[in-house]
């Protein structure tokens, strides 16, 4: 499908410019003709320039892949399955809509699948192209694309449960901050007017009392290290040693560590058999499995283990250096490799460690909750303090 830029005049002799979607040049004049329109120049809108770089997202992905996994089992060629998938996608997608026009567009150039999705950038995952790949190869893109879906299925679900966990400690902070910011603005400065001329504040007050005048008097200045903050902390992220240091210090950190460690394990376990089994070699595997964890540190130590296999390590002996996954998964790696059934114990793995994970996805929320209770209760309490101070001593001036 092709978006054609026209202009043309119609049957009173008034110029006329505008865009119409065609899937060649004679269907483009053919919608003109029915529109009474001649045209006199025009030129195709490269679509594809307009898909790159904007990345779908995860429920676009599992769409994409279930709608067009469909088409192609039920017999329709590429060309025409992406033609119906961009007709039957709304017009308000509009993002999703151009990523459609632009594989058409590079199908008709004679692309391959995988390779028009590797001409717009980091539209697609570097492991959904490899995967349609691999699909490719081996003449098995439909299951390929269903087992995509079912990946990203899984990982949108663990990303979904991770977001309510911490929704609620979240949620607990700003009415922590905006209960804060009222007693201090609108509470404290009344109760402490009441107080005799020369009497000394409480420690607790004169504290209270110093914040909130930075924060009336100074709030440009908030304004700007929030920025300031904003701005930076991703940056100082992406710095390599410190992205090295974070990585290496997720997994070692008391009580969230091992919960971390085990959804680091769950997530690679995933993507590596879901790699393995559509036919991409385990060392690629292994390696595009490093990329989706998103932490540097457990990427090198991967890269390393890889390394080390190429030399003639076995995988468990490699992968025991890899300090981020549970011991557990380098067991059954050795379990499959001295069997000759890694495929079947990988499946079996990556299921063991999803439950896994969903239980310290769970145990997860049950700490972080009375954690953030309990600092809430702590600052507010200290607020409280901070107020009431000044009317005991006041009572005790008057008694």
């Amino acid at each position: 499908m092709f978006k054609f830029s026209y202009n043309a005049v119609d049957g009173g002799g008034k110029r006329v410019h505008g865009t119409v979607m065609a899937t060649d040049e004679k269907s483009f004049r053919d919608i003109l003709r029915e529109q009474g329109l001649k045209c006199y120049s025009y030129r195709i809108v490269n679509k594809t320039r307009q898909a790159r770089n904007y990345p779908l997202k995860i429920g676009e992905l599992i769409a994409f892949s279930r709608q067009l996994s469909s088409m192609l089992s039920a017999g329709l060629d590429l060309s025409l399955s992406l033609k119906m998938l961009y007709e039957r996608t709304e017009k308000k997608k509009k993002h999703v809509r151009d990523v459609l026009a632009a594989l058409f567009e590079e199908i008709q150039k004679g692309e391959s699948l995988a390779g028009a999705m590797q001409n717009l950038g980091n539209t697609f995952p570097s492991l959904y192209v490899s995967m349609v790949k691999s699909g490719e190869m081996n003449g098995k893109i439909d299951e390929s694309l269903i087992s995509l879906s079912e990946y990203f299925e899984k990982d949108n679900k663990q990303r979904n449960q991770i977001k309510s966990a911490m929704s609620y400690p979240i949620i607990l902070l700003v009415v922590c901050v905006i209960v804060v910011v009222i007693m201090s603005v609108a509470v404290l400065p009344r109760m402490v007017a009441m107080m005799p001329e020369g009497q000394a504040l409480p420690l607790p007050t004169q504290i209270m009392m110093g914040i909130k005048d930075f924060i009336v008097n100074q709030w440009y200045l908030v304004l700007i290290i929030i920025a300031i903050l904003v701005v930076c902390i991703p940056i100082i992220k992406r710095i390599p040693a410190v992205a090295m240091f974070t990585g290496r210090m997720a997994t070692r950190i008391p009580v969230l560590g091992p919960l971390r460690k085990m959804i680091y394990t769950a997530t690679f376990a995933r993507s590596l058999s879901t790699l393995y089994a559509t036919g991409i070699p385990l060392l690629d595997a292994i390696a595009m499995g490093a990329e989706i964890l998103n932490n540097k540190y457990t990427e090198m130590k991967i890269r390393e283990a890889v390394i080390s296999i190429r030399k003639g390590s076995t995988i468990a002996e490699s992968f025991a250096l890899v300090d981020s996954f549970d011991s557990m998964l380098m067991t059954m790696i050795f379990v499959g490799e001295q069997s000759g059934t890694l495929d079947d114990i990988l499946i079996q793995t990556a299921a063991y460690f999803e439950e896994e994970s969903q239980t310290a996805i769970k145990r997860l929320i049950s700490l972080i909750s009375p954690m953030m209770l309990m600092i809430m209760a702590v600052v507010v309490g200290f607020v409280l303090i901070a107020i009431m101070m000044p009317m005991f001593s006041l009572y005790q001036s008057i008694g």
